[in-house]
């Protein structure tokens, strides 16, 4: 068959218009905060600000609420502790306000101890079992030290004690103290006694910067030759002394391991806590791992627990390490290490550490003045002389009777990223954040760029949804959902760079509301 030329049109043709959008894929920031890295160097999973949001392996989780535990009392909680007794209805939460003990175990306080004589409400305590029964041991300046039994607290008098005992620590079945301004440590003569006559223990000399020492804590160690516990002395300046033997009656069975320096510690709280076979300290070179620290593995330039926000740590110890009060202590029931810091300027934030990833991230509009756990329930001391329950339901500031409230929100920053043409100019357009909530999140949401951190302007509206709820709800009636969608919306943003960061607000049901990544759509330029 002959070939044909093909007639020419008579009309032009209109070539298709060239596409002008590209899309940016990027994952949710699961490596959390990071101080640490330039911002050009930063993984595009780090964050700048992550605040609320706890991050995970899937992505990062809007963390849950709080609600009122008790009405107020007359003045100000200073400190917060618990008694694990040996059965659960025997539990106790107390409260130190006033130089008087409250016990805000139930809704209502009430008065458990009155007059301790404590000047500054600041108590360290400990749990100690022995034949006789389940005590919580505690101490605090001008009170002495206290017991507590399971149904009354007795003021112990022990002999060769000075006053002003500072904290109690139980090593090897001894009771030890510390006191204000002394170098020396004093432990009880016999084994498994609560009272008695205390003996000195002179560490005058592992304290080679000075000051006075500060904390005892027991640490349990496989060191190869089997489990055994430590005595770890830590100075007021930073000098850590770690103790190995049985009987500190006798050098022959108790002798001094090292001598190590990590920097002053805060005067005020429990600045230590264990954590599965460490201990974390926090000071003023920020936590220190004591395990890493005996083995010679924290050294300057080393890859810490929080290298990521040491920076920011080291300088919030500096300069509030003199202020009521510090606490670092895990929360089982949310998975975290939690830092609360004293408050600066009336602001509460706190700093939390996602156990599963190790990355970082703060907390906001949680007031915490103390904290405590009590059957794995974290509680803290509000700004308004209330004890509140922390990282529990779905609202934040929710009134005793579980009413009112407001939602948690959350705020983001993330890595800046070239979203694959670093060398183009690019016209940001849209974002598509995209979540995993049980109820479709509100958030505002805009792509700064060029390194800038423009804020987000106003808070995204949201209503907490009805729940329909298993033999109350009517069927046919009820509108029941999955534990769990995903939810996705294109929003308008403006933006003229290189490098795009997204910068978020999210309001949403807290503990249910997971974000997991974000798209992009910009128009690509040229180089200029």
């Amino acid at each position: 068959m002959p070939l044909v030329p093909i007639k020419e049109f008579k009309t032009p043709r209109l070539a298709a218009a060239a596409q002008v959008s590209g899309l940016g894929v990027s994952p949710a920031p699961v490596g959390g905060l990071n101080y640490r890295d330039p911002i050009n160097e930063m993984p595009p999973t780090d964050a700048m600000v992550l605040d609320n949001f706890i991050p995970r392996r899937t992505g990062v989780s809007l963390r849950k609420g709080w609600q009122y535990h008790t009405s107020a009392i007359a003045a100000d909680i200073e400190s917060l502790f618990s008694y694990n007794g040996a059965t659960p209805a025997t539990n106790k939460l107390f409260a130190a306000s006033n130089g008087a003990i409250y016990d805000v175990t139930t809704g209502t306080p009430s008065v458990s101890q009155a007059s301790t004589g404590s000047t500054e409400d600041i108590w360290i305590t400990t749990q100690f079992s022995n034949s006789a029964g389940t005590y919580l041991l505690a101490v605090s300046p001008g009170a002495g030290y206290w017991t507590y039994d399971g149904t009354s607290w007795t003021q112990q008098t022990i002999t060769n004690l000075p006053a002003n005992p500072t904290s109690v620590a139980v090593w090897k079945n001894r009771v030890w103290f510390t006191v204000d301004n002394d170098s020396s440590v004093y432990y009880l003569g016999s084994v498994d006694a609560i009272t008695g006559s205390a003996t000195e223990f002179v560490m005058g000399p592992l304290l080679r910067n000075g000051g006075f020492v500060r904390a005892i804590i027991n640490w349990t160690l496989d060191a190869g030759v089997g489990v055994d516990d430590y005595l770890v002395v830590i100075g007021s300046e930073g000098d850590v002394g770690v103790w190995q033997g049985t009987d500190p009656t006798s050098a022959a069975t108790f002798g001094l391991k090292g001598v190590w320096y990590i920097g002053p510690v805060p005067k005020y709280g429990r600045f230590f806590t264990s954590y599965g076979g460490d201990v974390m300290v926090l000071s003023a070179l920020g936590i220190v791992p004591i395990s890493r620290l005996v083995n010679g593995q924290f050294v300057e330039g080393a890859l810490g627990v929080a290298d990521k926000i040491e920076t920011q740590l080291t300088e919030l110890v500096g300069d509030l390490k003199d202020e009521k009060s510090w606490d670092i202590l895990l929360v089982p029931d949310t998975n975290i290490l939690l830092i609360k810091p004293p408050p600066e300027n009336n602001i509460y934030t706190q700093y939390a550490m996602s156990v599963s990833t190790g990355a970082w991230c703060t907390f906001s509009n949680m007031p915490m003045a103390c904290t405590a756990v009590l059957a794995g329930q974290f509680y803290f001391g509000t700004d308004n002389k209330t004890v509140a329950k922390g990282f529990y339901g779905e609202s934040d500031s929710v009134s005793t009777a579980g009413t009112g409230g407001s939602a948690v929100q959350g705020e983001m920053q993330t890595a800046f990223s070239p979203f694959g043409s670093p060398g183009q100019l690019k016209k940001f357009n849209m974002v598509r954040p995209i979540f995993i909530a049980s109820q479709s999140p509100s958030y505002k949401a805009q792509i700064n760029t060029q390194y800038t951190f423009t804020g987000v302007y106003g808070s995204p509206p949201f209503i907490e949804g009805t729940v329909a709820e298993w033999d109350v709800s009517k069927w046919d009636l009820a509108a029941w959902s999955q534990a769990a969608n995903t939810y996705q919306s294109w929003s308008g943003v403006t933006g003229l760079g290189y490098y795009g960061a997204l910068k978020m607000r999210v309001k949403g049901v807290g503990g249910s509301t997971t974000f997991s990544s974000y798209h992009v759509l910009s128009e690509i330029g040229g180089v200029m």
